[in-house]
């Protein structure tokens, strides 16, 4: 119907000058030989350079891959030294053009092909030194037989020159000639416009004008039918790449003839070849080469990438974590990029866009599913952008990324980047054994002593009741691997206020792999309190984070007044020495703690009347504070902290250890005190110091 149409068109619009212009042109040649090569025209130097003897094509086997061949020789051509120039079409298949057996159809390799060959093939009678031209011309889509204008701006418009003569003086002589695009490749889109929509659509369009001396024969040379003669598509790196010949993907029938003196014809049924009964299709030679390594995404020459058009929030393309390379975008008005992602239960999405800030700036946004509600955005000013959502729901859950160019200040327009998407399943399947402890409602009993291997996510939050009589004070320190997650720990009273701002009573905030929070109860009753452990999701890397809790229960007010300072340890933190319990002689109820130390390991704690600053002793990691006086070492009572990072010690007043002996300690009697303990190898390190005034 096509074709019918478009003929009916000549005949009406142009039927004065149908008659002059006919299929009678086309020729027959007298060899059935192959055409010989007459050389390659290169573009950076616009000079041809005849081939040596026996050289075939410069890019057909070499570095250039085929992309579209219709070069099955028929030993036909068509005659148009006359200033008229034909117009023919194609296919150039993308990644989602279809494959079929009938019609012919299989899938490209890109959606786009940077273009680095071109081969055309000619016959000419004109006398060698002659004046040989030809003006070339590809469209990135052509619909079949229609007028070029139709059709868009030409990606090339060539002139090309020196082209040689016959060697058959008085006959005519077949030729092939290449293009060499060195230096000034350019972009062709991949079934007309990067995708696959309907056939029709998908064609690119070529033109060829050829001069010669007035009064001799000069024009293209004919393909043939597809089929047995040529199977379409063969001759290609994307099917048969070894076969010599084939007739181009999806040629069609007919072409397009426009002359000065004629006017506009379409025609179609090259004729038939009487020496071999090869019908000569109505196309022409022509054959792409491309180099299949180079990315044709670029902003240059507005190529668009592989997931085009995903525009809008609708045409959202689905991704599967990965990271995906030369990708292209632009302003929110022009053509930003929406991609939809599916976060598991309980994980998160991390997703980063990395590009040149300097060529433009590139932002993100992550929308709900149906784009309704903005979650969070990323507007840096950097070489890279990223963006982290978490999904607290029981089922995995879609959200839709958007990638854009913002549209204000220098960088602005179009922008190339990858996209790196990565997601997590959180603690769905690595809860620990004290879950579900997800809110202040579901606290659970948090166990004395050292707890390993507790699980956390920000979906997952950990919530923990501690229960003090009064007086006593709660002491926790929570372990991590700080390299892979920032926890803090929060604590409240276990009422209203819990979990609120105004609620907390204690927290740690830190950076290190050590937090610690500590309070004593002076209610003047047993009191319960909540202990929440947070993720700080900003610089959280990972959906999960283990940590580890030691709780250590003490039975009275800290006393006594801390004076130096500690180096931090193998932990990253520095010990802290404090006293608890009565400072009263009688009572006999004093204790000495010490914390942030390192998991297994021993010390004691040691004792004096004086104070002094001694850096570094002996080749200590740490600062001796107590001396000037006779300094007793608790040596008899070496402490370990197991797997926990504390110890506590409740000395004899009578049995107080000096270097010559044991004495009593006496009402009145003012002591400092550190806690001296091993690192890791064969480091040592010292704790602060308390001052502790006895009564």
């Amino acid at each position: 119907m096509l074709k019918q149409s478009c003929l009916l068109l000549g005949a009406l619009v142009l039927a004065s000058s149908a008659g002059a212009q006919s299929t009678s042109r086309m020729q027959r040649l007298s060899s059935e030989a192959p055409p010989i090569h007459a050389g390659t025209y290169y573009v950076a130097t616009g000079e041809f350079v005849p081939a040596v003897a026996g050289e075939t094509s410069s890019f057909q086997g070499g570095t250039s891959d085929v992309i579209y061949a219709n070069n099955n020789y028929t030993a036909v051509f068509y005659d148009i030294n006359d200033d008229t120039t034909v117009f023919d079409e194609g296919r150039v298949p993308s990644l989602t053009s279809p494959v079929s057996a009938s019609p012919v159809s299989f899938a490209g390799t890109a959606n786009s092909y940077r273009i680095t060959d071109i081969q055309f093939a000619y016959a000419t009678d004109a006398p060698m030194g002659s004046t040989i031209s030809a003006r070339v011309g590809l469209f990135n889509q052509y619909d079949t037989c229609t007028a070029p204008e139709a059709n868009g701006v030409p990606i090339l418009d060539l002139q090309v020159t020196g082209l040689p003569g016959t060697v058959n003086p008085g006959g005519l002589t077949p030729y092939t000639f290449d293009i060499n695009m060195t230096g000034f490749e350019f972009c062709m889109r991949a079934d007309g416009d990067g995708k696959y929509d309907d056939e029709i659509s998908d064609r690119f369009g070529w033109a060829l004008n050829l001069t010669s001396d007035p009064g001799t024969q000069t024009g293209p040379i004919v393909g043939a039918r597809p089929g047995v003669f040529a199977p379409t598509g063969d001759a290609t790196t994307f099917q048969n790449p070894g076969a010599s010949s084939g007739s181009g993907l999806s040629t069609v029938d007919q072409w397009f003839d426009r002359n000065p003196a004629d006017g506009d014809n379409c025609f179609n049924e090259g004729g038939y070849n009487p020496a071999t009964g090869n019908p000569a299709f109505g196309s022409f030679w022509l054959v792409l080469g491309s180099d299949l390594s180079a990315s044709c995404v670029g902003c240059a020459d507005r190529i668009d990438d592989d997931f085009e058009d995903n525009d809008t929030c609708l045409d959202a393309v689905p991704l599967a974590p990965g990271t995906y390379q030369n990708l292209l975008t632009r302003e929110q008005g022009d053509d930003p990029d929406f991609y939809r992602v599916t976060i598991p239960a309980g994980g998160f999405l991390d997703a980063t866009a990395a590009f040149l800030h300097i060529a433009s700036d590139i932002d993100l946004n992550v929308f709900s599913s149906d784009c309704s509600t903005l979650i969070t955005s990323s507007g840096g000013t950097t070489d890279i952008e990223n963006v982290r959502v978490f999904n607290c729901g029981a089922t995995p859950a879609d959200v839709v990324l958007e990638v854009f160019v913002f549209g204000f200040g220098a960088n602005t327009g179009c922008g190339v980047y990858e996209l790196i998407l990565e997601t997590d399943e959180g603690c769905v399947a690595m809860d620990d054994g004290l879950e579900d402890n997800d809110s202040c409602a579901d606290a659970v009993q948090l166990p004395e002593g050292f707890t390993p291997n507790l699980r956390v996510s920000v979906c997952d939050l950990d919530y923990y009741r501690i229960t003090l009589k009064n007086g006593e004070m709660l002491d926790v320190t929570m372990t991590l691997d700080d390299s892979v997650s920032d926890l803090d720990l929060f604590l409240y009273l276990d009422d209203a206020t819990c979990d609120t701002f105004a609620g907390v009573l204690d927290a740690s905030l830190s950076t290190t792999g050590i937090e610690n929070v500590s309070l004593e109860n002076t209610s003047g009753q047993t009191q319960s309190y909540i202990l929440r452990v947070d993720v700080f999701s900003q610089f959280t890397s990972v959906g999960c984070a283990a940590y580890d809790l030691n709780f250590d229960r003490t039975g009275g007010t800290p006393i006594g007044e801390k004076f130096c300072f500690s180096n931090p340890n193998s932990t990253g933190a520095g010990a802290h020495i404090f006293a608890t319990g009565s400072a009263t002689v009688a009572d006999d109820a004093f204790t000495l703690n010490a914390q942030f130390l390192p998991s297994m390991s021993n010390g004691y704690f040691i004792t004096s009347m004086g104070q002094v600053f001694v850096p570094n002793p002996a080749g200590s990691e740490g600062n001796l504070c107590i001396a000037g006086a006779p300094v007793g070492r608790f040596n008899n009572d070496v402490q370990n902290t197991g797997a926990g990072s504390t110890v506590s010690f409740s000395p004899d007043f009578n049995m107080w250890p000096q270097p010559t002996g044991f004495i009593t300690l006496l009402a009145g009697d003012t002591w400092n005190f550190q806690y001296w303990y091993r690192d890791i190898s064969s480091m040592n390190n010292f704790t602060d110091a308390v001052q502790v005034m006895f009564n």
